[in-house]
């Protein structure tokens, strides 16, 4: 038997078992299925104790796509999260730009599911499954019942010979190896997106032999322990407003219909306490209701809803209506208030399922904790400490890296990217100032995001060609098509 030397030794050498692309691996059309090979791989769920009969080895599905034309190095991807799944993301959605379609002719694509996802289709194993969150007030009350939900999830897991803790970022990037091991492949070019990309610069740093170059979109890198804080998202999205009305004073037409905008933002900024009162109508919920809302918290939500071209496009319009109108026109107006007043029943998010790897990869990448709770203590109840000083610590490398940032991005702000692009020796920066999260499938960007990646995969050492960014332009919806007001019954 041919085993791993080195930190793995004793461990089985990871191989691939072919299975039929069947719907448990997702998606596939005329398109995709002839060229998609499917199957697993099982690595130790503890590399220290890989031989342990307590706890259930971990089974990695693998779904590679390699057309009759692919000729470049394979590219991997590594969807965000954390724990989302790169097979679905790659056929819901990489699939449907310009990118992706280049990378079906062009390269083999290299998917797989991080190990502890959940998905409707079960295939990863184990699947740790999704904890229920019920939004209550006092949110200390929520977090009380969230923090004993997961503690018996834990607990469960255990029972089944799953510790949460051998689920964590560093334990994950350690499976990349093995997956293209296993799959024949010595060297790959990685693509991350969002949380992937933090996946993907711990990748870089454990094995940079392996990796020929990096596209990371939306950059989460692992010094960025900030990343989702309630504050640090507040911000982004207070300085998206500002970057909307900048836009929207560059846009003739915008400029036009809005010319009260910068007026109406600083009205909402000016209201710190809470004193705005405004009616909405919310059918679903009983209809008419008047709430309270802090004009601050108004520019937030709006500014972090704007990584969605749509609710961009309505933003200048919202804000105006919002800061002069005691009774709201439109129904986003209406979601907005919800969202800013804080009233879980009315915004309709009082009940989410919450993947539990998505819980254990915060806990173990971020010494203060999970962003979501604030504090460690719903680490400590599922069992999952802090990674230690490699979870946080600046990767630094020579590989040749195209680092892809979003103006309209509040999850992961430019800055990050700023940030990280210093220790990177071949490091090339991009900014998309008027799109989202993720500039790669935002439909304004899609295609110029393709052509500078494709670019900077011709020649990773050298700026790629980055002209057509200024023509990714926002649109913003006119006034004149703003319903009329309806009064409460």
């Amino acid at each position: 038997m041919t085993v791993l030397a080195g930190p793995f030794a004793g461990a089985q050498k990871p191989k691939l078992e072919n299975q039929p692309c069947s719907a448990r691996f997702g998606l596939f059309d005329e398109q995709t299925r002839p060229i998609a090979r499917c199957g697993s791989i099982t690595v130790p769920q503890d590399r220290a104790a890989p031989n342990d009969p307590k706890l259930q080895a971990v089974v990695l599905p693998v779904v590679v796509y390699t057309a009759p034309t692919a000729r470049g190095t394979p590219v991997l991807f590594l969807d965000g999260g954390p724990g989302g799944s790169a097979i679905a993301a790659a056929q819901e959605v990489l699939f449907q730009t310009p990118f992706g379609q280049l990378l079906l002719r062009e390269r083999s694509l290299i998917t797989f599911d991080r190990r502890g996802i959940a998905t409707d289709e079960h295939r990863t194993s184990p699947d740790l499954g999704y904890a229920n969150y019920q939004e209550r007030y006092p949110r200390a009350q929520a977090l009380s019942v969230l923090r004993d939900t997961v503690s018996r999830l834990a607990e469960a897991l255990r029972n089944r010979g799953v510790a949460p803790r051998n689920f964590t970022t560093l334990a994950a990037v350690d499976d990349i190896a093995d997956v293209l091991h296993a799959l024949g492949y010595n060297r790959v070019v990685v693509f991350g997106a969002s949380y992937g990309s933090r996946e993907a610069l711990h990748f870089v740093r454990r094995h940079p032999e392996m990796v020929e170059s990096m596209i990371l979109d939306g950059v989460a890198p692992p010094e960025a322990t900030t990343l989702l804080d309630s504050a640090t998202i507040v911000n982004a999205g207070r300085a998206i407003v500002s970057r909307i009305v900048d836009d929207c004073r560059k846009d003739q037409a915008c400029r036009f219909d809005y010319a009260d905008l910068q007026g109406a933002v600083d009205r909402l900024s000016a209201d710190t306490t809470g004193a705005l009162q405004r009616t909405a109508n919310f059918p679903d919920n009983g209809g008419w209701h008047t709430l309270e809302a802090r004009g601050a918290a108004i520019l937030s939500v709006v500014g972090m809803a704007s990584t969605r071209e749509a609710i961009r496009a309505e933003a200048p319009r919202v804000l105006l209506e919002l800061a002069s109108q005691d009774t709201l026109r439109t129904a986003l107006a209406a979601r907005v208030l919800a969202a800013a007043a804080a009233d879980p029943i009315l915004s309709g998010i009082s009940e989410q399922s919450v993947p539990i790897i998505r819980y254990i990869g915060f806990c173990g990448d971020r010494p203060q904790g999970e962003p979501f709770s604030g504090d460690r203590r719903l680490c400590d109840a599922l069992g999952v400490p802090f990674s230690g000083p490699e979870a946080i610590a600046r990767v630094t490398t020579d590989v040749p890296i195209l680092l892809i940032s979003s103006g309209y991005d509040a999850q992961t702000p430019p800055r990050f990217a700023d940030a990280t692009a210093g220790a990177l020796k071949n490091s090339h920066r991009v900014l998309f100032p008027t799109v989202g999260h993720i500039a790669t499938v935002r439909p304004v960007a899609m295609g110029c995001a393709a052509i500078i990646i494709e670019s900077f995969l011709a020649q990773p050492y050298r700026a790629p060609v980055t002209e057509c960014v200024g023509s990714v332009v926002p649109a913003f919806s006119s006034r004149s098509s703003m319903p009329t007001p309806r009064a409460p019954e």
